[in-house]
């Protein structure tokens, strides 16, 4: 068998029993980079596979983490028996399929990554506009944002902002919109004398703040197409495209990304039944999908966003959702289950520095 040309990811690092958990399988997932898990019997032979799309398919069902990974896996994978890049290429084109485990008798011996048998081609951009909300205070960060803006906090050598869009841009999103309000000149100003980049950047400056979604009452004109907004203080791990394929897909009016969070209570969790004892979960972990701050709006969804309807003349993102979802309008949620971090917040951020 000729050898392939991937990323050195070995088959066992991403091979799992299918009597292990779902919550075992993401991990793994999480840990290997390589977007799908291999789900083999007793016997060492592989029975299916997961990717992303399953598992957020698994959350948006309410599967419980706690199932086996058997129960959400994909029995009628598709496979190569040797290395064969015109099969491969076949798979992609005709099922979307990014990575085809290579078998003998059963057993995997290789994962083919679609990424190789494309090398040399050119991600074709997107024509979607991206919107980054960099106006805000950052009062979560007093004192440090007296002095710097919280989008140029620095990640390593780089500010959080520019780390962004160096994720879209790395998938083929290379236009982007930055609302700015406070300390808008320090934006400007780093953009200016960073010198040329490979992406296109316009700015929004509001006269007021005006909340999270409320600048977007600005962009009317310039926002005539599917576009995400985010918020300047995350880093989320995920596939934008795969996430605009699916707000299609749905027919989503705005799709929200969430992230899977684990939160630990450091406690005995009583659970009581007619007022008597019934059991205590000692120190228990909780999995929830929490706002990630990243989005997918359609253009119609602008015509709900007006700052001077709240008394506070604050109109946030949580408004817009309920505002569309009010109207009649579907809202949907992507989930993802890779890394998110939130830097508005201290203790994140002091991790990453």
């Amino acid at each position: 068998m000729a050898a392939v040309a991937h990323k050195k990811i070995s088959v066992d690092s991403v091979s799992v029993s299918e009597c292990a958990t779902i919550l075992q399988g993401i991990q793994c997932l999480n840990e290997s980079n390589a977007q799908i898990l291999l789900v083999v019997d007793e016997n060492g032979r592989l029975v299916g596979t997961v990717t992303d799309g399953d598992i957020r398919r698994a959350i948006y069902v309410g599967k419980p983490l706690a199932d086996a990974v058997g129960d959400i896996c994909n029995r009628n994978f598709k496979f190569m028996s040797s290395y064969d890049p015109d099969l491969a290429l076949s798979y992609y084109e005709n099922y979307g399929i990014r990575r085809i485990p290579i078998l003998d008798d059963g057993v995997a011996q290789d994962i083919v990554f679609i990424e190789d048998v494309l090398a040399g081609s050119v991600l074709l951009p997107s024509k979607g506009k991206v919107v980054i909300m960099a106006g805000g205070r950052g009062s979560r960060l007093d004192p440090i944002t007296r002095v710097v803006p919280k989008p140029l906090l620095p990640i390593g050598d780089r500010p959080i902002l520019e780390l962004i869009m160096d994720s879209f841009y790395g998938q083929g999103y290379e236009d982007f919109i930055l609302s700015l309000n406070y300390k808008k000149d320090f934006i400007r100003g780093y953009f200016a004398e960073r010198g040329e980049l490979p992406y296109h950047i316009d700015y929004v400056e509001e006269e007021n703040f005006m909340g999270t979604a409320g600048s977007l009452s600005l962009m009317k004109e310039r926002l005539t197409e599917t576009f995400f907004l985010t918020n300047c203080d995350i880093l989320v791990e995920m596939n934008y495209r795969s996430a605009f394929r699916e707000h299609v897909k749905q027919e989503n009016a705005l799709t929200v990304i969430g992230v899977l969070k684990n939160f630990n209570i450091p406690y005995g969790v009583i659970q009581i039944e007619n007022g008597s004892f019934a059991s205590i979960d000692e120190k228990p972990d909780y999995y929830v999908i929490v706002n990630a701050g990243v989005y997918i709006l359609e253009p119609e969804c602008l015509e709900f966003v007006d700052a001077s309807s709240r008394p506070d003349g604050l109109f946030h993102m949580t408004h817009l959702m309920e505002s569309v979802k009010d109207a009649g309008l579907k809202v949907g949620v992507f989930p993802a289950h890779r890394k998110w971090v939130d830097i508005g917040q201290w203790n994140e951020y002091n991790k990453l520095i």
